[in-house]
């Protein structure tokens, strides 16, 4: 509460003193007069800066020193305007430029650099790419957006989590997620769970849903570690800079607020249910029956196989243990027919997104800024939601004597429900975990799912037409198992920032980013996944607390020689804590208080960790065109030894730009701009706090003596501490070319890079003779080497316009080698099936249980004409992609534009579940054929012979599918039409007699279509699906939840 105070305080005070500070605020446009949206306004000497709004206006707080500013945008030449002699208002005209690519980019610790100046690659993705969306988490908004970062979301359950990696995984067991940093802040994006992958993590949020898209200003994502270096450690797996409008405080100096207003409806559905075959029925071998799977008598079968003559079966509820909640049933018939089950499970879910925000520019200085949003998202599972409120309020004064201050504050308060989703393979979850999807996409097609009743009205039970209960129903679980979230944070930061002279500013800023997580599992009695029920509810507390202090500085040598930096120091203070408790064996049904529990277990855990870096860079730039920059920091971590703690990260990097170099390729048409550049970055990773030493545990009650006195104990952990750990590091090498051509109608950008990681930390397991289980080591290398590439075309340009954008990535990432005596990792999955580190393999291939081979080569087939299974595991897939592509387009005539976003993914393998089931439990169309001709498998028997040997089509798919896991990889390619979206916004002068400054409608979709074209056609599986939850483990899908599709309409109105 002290440091919410604090920033609440600073935030009054900031709007409470009474200045008179000069503001510049104009108009930036070309020769003819248009508005340019975007433009970049920097202040001469200092990193303050801003950009020009859909109007081309501004507002800059200008210092007294001052005495240009610079101006620049994509495709004009960079102009410094003189300062003297501006009263407040002012139109500034650029000109079209024939070889210069002068944008100004956010980089690190937030300072603003001309783009051609940098020897590393930048991605700016703007607030037009981000606002206004029917999807709400900002992470998956930015899928494709920029080349070399990989985004999958784990499922389509409404606040399900998101994994971004960028340029590769260069970690085994640490983390390769990058860095959030808002509004120069680190941001706290995990994702948390009380539970593992396997009880349903994976569909555990990550905690940058926390951030509204309608709030950001702008993106910056700095990939290569030349870019993050300043970061230290936190930047290793790159940083993603997030701009928030907090404080911007409209265009110009306002007589009154400039309110805008934005609402959003959308609808969400299914993305992928499979086509399933109406055909067949329940049974097996063509018969009749009572199983799981869909290899029963044709539904125009009457009088044999178990179908009465009048196509009717026993009712699925005529069973001894409901005939007193349910007499009707006793005895009673049951059309034998299809049912539309699994479609009438799911729900149209609704996603309604309010948003409005207030700004005002008092003028001399002062600006200010407060929104307020508010989000209710519907999931298309039944009693999935999320419920989010964003409230945020920015300000930014100048004192008279020049100190500029700026702060900002952010709350959240959000509430999640979502089905469990365990791991499944193929019928009820093991080992009492507990999953609604597990049992509904392969309901047999003769089950009247939603039709038939699902819980005991006496006991509250579940209700099912399995015997024995030996199937829990799908909807017993969405009405009775739920994963509950509720999140309350704030963040924001306060900072000044003051002009030593007219080159040299000095500045320092504090954030604090806290929030609470509370979670709950709430399991009641009478399914058959977890019989006695469960309560489980956890609090988590998070906080940050993150001090910067730097001079930065900026000077012209001569005509020729500039010289530019920052040197400064950060500390970083990590505090968590986590209490809970997990209850088993209901009382009462349906009352989730822990007293209803009979037995009980409690747990805590506390994490403390401190960093501390200084760090400089400096540029050295000669005549505009050749620019060497060198950065450094050193960063000391609390979670290793004091001999180990200290650690240097150094980077050079340089861009030459040609076309400024030589007059000879100035003036051309063909090529306008040219920029080579290289740089080599490098950063480490520490281990987790508590790694280098042994841990002490208490337990309480553990047992009794003798005489019946409860024993406590203490007791060191299983994991042996190791001090000589030190920390992963990793170095990076990064060439590129930046190019446009033809009068600025065709652009490049190309990356390649080389990132070496070694000393990577892995578990090694120790015999438990020792006392302990496992310690941890230095221990492995990775390599990844890759190429990132855009191509921008603006095939039309005027009143109509075409703007397309193609980016490409291909990542080789390569486990160079294991410590001695280790052969092989399993990093994530399980240790029979999993993803795995092998020296000289992909990173992350897929282990398990292969089919045999015969001498030839193909696939042996044993004795009963089914293939064979191995004894051992064996590589049977690598999940890396080949390359991924995106393309994006924006056509727009006057007020009127359609977007549309293609994507493209080749390769890397998929093992899942959901496909080898419906595929082995014939459900769908792929399946729909006559089941009763004889089949012969492609193979050979042991001689090499090629089989022949006939069998039944059921048994054939069942035993394919379901006998070896290599039965269950398939190749992941797909394509996808990623966003779509036509948007109208009304001409000004239809509104020049109304309240409103403008008037937008907005209508898209996202994932309306894809296709994987080789998995079978009937499943309409969707490959981007994570069921390892947010981390390093990749590939698999084991059933927990399919994704989802999104179209609705947004309204945006300005006041």
């Amino acid at each position: 509460m002290r440091r919410l105070s604090l920033v609440i305080a600073f935030v009054c005070f900031a709007f409470g003193i009474a200045m008179a500070q000069r503001t510049i605020s104009g108009t930036v446009t070309d020769k003819s007069g248009q508005p340019l949206i975007g433009a970049s306004i920097l202040v001469k000497g200092t990193t303050s800066g801003t950009v020009t709004d859909i109007d081309g206006k501004f507002a800059l707080e200008v210092p007294t020193p001052a005495e240009f500013l610079i101006v620049s945008y994509t495709g004009f030449s960079t102009l410094e305007y003189p300062v003297d002699g501006i009263s407040s208002e002012v139109t500034i005209e650029l000109s079209e430029s024939a070889s210069q690519l002068n944008e100004v980019v956010v980089t690190a610790l937030g300072i603003r650099k001309e783009k051609k100046a940098l020897g590393y690659s930048v991605a700016t993705i703007g607030s037009g790419q981000v606002e206004n969306r029917v999807e709400s988490d900002v992470g998956r908004i930015l899928r494709g957006k920029a080349a070399g970062v990989d985004i999958t979301q784990t499922s389509g359950i409404a606040g399900s989590g998101t994994n971004i990696i960028i340029r590769g995984y260069s970690s085994i067991n640490g983390t390769n997620q990058p860095l959030f940093v808002v509004d120069g802040v680190p941001f706290n994006s995990n994702t948390n769970s009380d539970l593992g992958s396997r009880q349903g993590g994976a569909t555990a949020s990550s905690r940058f849903l926390d951030l509204d898209p309608n709030n950001i200003a702008e993106i910056n994502v700095l990939k290569g570690l030349s870019a993050t270096v300043l970061y230290g450690e936190q930047g290793a797996n790159g940083v993603i800079l997030v701009t928030t409008k907090n404080g911007q405080g409209g265009s110009e100096a306002q007589k009154g607020f400039e309110v805008s207003v934005t609402q959003g409806v959308a609808r969400t559905e299914v993305a992928n249910l499979p086509d399933y075959q109406n055909t067949y029925g329940n049974g097996f071998s063509g018969n009749f029956g009572w199983f799981f799977s869909n290899w029963g008598p044709a539904f125009d079968v009457r009088g044999q196989n178990g179908i009465a003559e009048d196509g009717t079966v026993e009712h699925p509820l005529d069973q001894d243990r409901y005939n007193e909640a349910f007499p009707e049933y006793e005895g009673a018939r049951y059309d034998y027919k299809p049912y539309d089950n699994v479609t009438e499970f799911f729900n149209t879910g609704t996603v309604l997104n309010t948003s409005v925000s207030v700004d005002r520019n008092f003028g001399n200085g002062i600006s200010f800024n407060a929104n307020y949003s508010h989000l209710d998202d519907t999931g298309f599972t039944p009693n999935n939601f999320y419920q989010k409120h964003n409230a945020g309020v920015g300000g930014k004064v100048t004192l008279d004597n020049g100190l500029r201050i700026q702060t900002s504050l952010n709350i959240v308060s959000s509430d999640r429900q979502a089905p469990p989703a365990s791991f499944n393979y193929g019928s009820n979850p093991s080992g009492g975990d507990a999953s609604v999807f597990a049992n509904v996409l392969y309901t047999p097609r003769s089950i009247d799912l939603v039709g038939l009743p699902f819980q005991n009205p006496i006991d509250g039970s579940q209700v099912y037409y399995r015997r024995g209960s030996a199937i829990q129903n799908p909807l017993w679980g969405v009405n009775n198992m739920f994963d509950k979230e509720v999140v309350n944070r704030y963040f924001g930061n306060v900072g000044l920032q003051y002009d030593l002279t007219d080159w040299l500013t000095a500045q320092y800023r504090i954030g604090v980013d806290a929030y609470t997580q509370e979670n709950r599992r709430e399991i009641n009695r009478g399914g058959s996944q977890i019989p006695d029920g469960v309560l489980l509810s956890t609090t988590r507390r998070n906080t940050i607390v993150d001090h910067v202090f730097n001079v930065s500085f900026d000077t012209d040598l001569s005509d020729a020689f500039n010289l530019s930096g920052v040197v400064g120091y950060n500390e970083r203070i990590d505090k968590f804590d986590l209490v809970g408790v997990n209850s088993t064996n209901q009382f009462i049904f349906d009352l989730f208080t822990q007293d209803n529990f009979i037995e009980h277990n409690g747990f805590q855990s506390i994490q403390d960790e401190a960093y501390r870096g200084v760090y400089a860079s400096l540029t050295a730039g000669f005549n505009r065109y050749l620019y060497l920059t060198a950065q450094a920091r050193n960063d000391w971590s609390s979670t290793l030894e004091a001999d180990q703690r200290s650690i240097l990260y150094p980077s050079v990097s340089v861009s030459f730009v040609p076309t400024d170099a030589f007059e000879s390729l100035q003036g051309s048409r063909v090529l306008n701009y040219l920029k080579l550049r290289a740089g080599y970055g490098s950063s480490a990773r520490f281990p987790d706090p508590y790694t280098t030493r042994a841990i002490l545990g208490s337990g309480t009650n553990v047992s009794q003596t003798p005489g019946g006195t409860p024993l406590n104990i203490n007791a060191v952990s299983n994991r042996l501490g190791n001090r000589l750990l030190e920390p992963e590091l990793i170095g990076e090498l990064e060439f590129g070319v930046e190019g446009r051509f033809f009068n600025n109608r065709v652009g490049i950008d190309v990356s390649l890079y080389d990132k070496q990681s070694s000393d990577l930390l892995v578990d090694l397991p120790l015999d438990p003779a020792s006392g302990y289980t496992t310690t941890q080591i230095n221990a492995a290398e990775v390599s990844n080497k890759g190429i990132e590439a855009q191509l921008n075309l603006v095939p039309f340009k005027g009143d109509f316009t075409w703007d397309a954008t193609l980016n490409f990535t291909r990542n080789k990432n390569i486990v160079e080698s294991l410590t001695d005596g280790v052969e092989e990792i399993a990093f994530a999955g399980f240790s029979n099936l999993g993803n795995f580190a092998i020296p000289g393999q992909p990173f992350g291939v897929i282990q398990g249980i292969p089919y045999q081979r015969g001498p030839n080569g193909g696939l042996l087939v044993n004795n009963s004409g089914s293939y064979e299974p191995g004894n051992d595991i064996d590589i049977i897939g690598d999940p890396n992609p080949n390359y991924t592509m995106n393309w994006l387009n924006t056509i727009s005539y006057k007020g009127l534009s359609f977007f549309f976003q293609w994507s493209y993914t080749d390769g890397g393998d998929i093992y899942s579940v959901t496909t080898a089931t419906m595929l082995a439990r014939g459900l769908t169309t792929d399946t729909e054929f006559d089941r009763f001709l004889p089949l012969i498998l492609e193979g050979e028997d042991s001689e090499g012979n090629p089989n022949n040997i006939q069998g039944y089509a059921g048994d054939y798919f069942f035993d394919a599918y379901f006998n070896a896991d290599e039965g269950s990889i398939f190749d992941g390619t797909v394509v996808r039409l990623r966003e779509v979206a036509l948007s109208y916004a009304l001409p000004a002068s239809l509104l020049e007699r109304t309240p409103f400054g403008s008037i937008s409608l907005r209508v898209s979709g996202e994932n309306l279509f894809y296709n994987a074209p080789n998995f079978p056609e009937g499943v309409n599986f969707d490959p981007e699906v994570l069921s390892l939850g947010v981390g390093n483990g990749r590939g698999f899908d084991f059933l927990t939840g399919p994704t989802a599709k999104k179209y609705g309409a947004n309204l945006t109105l300005t006041f």
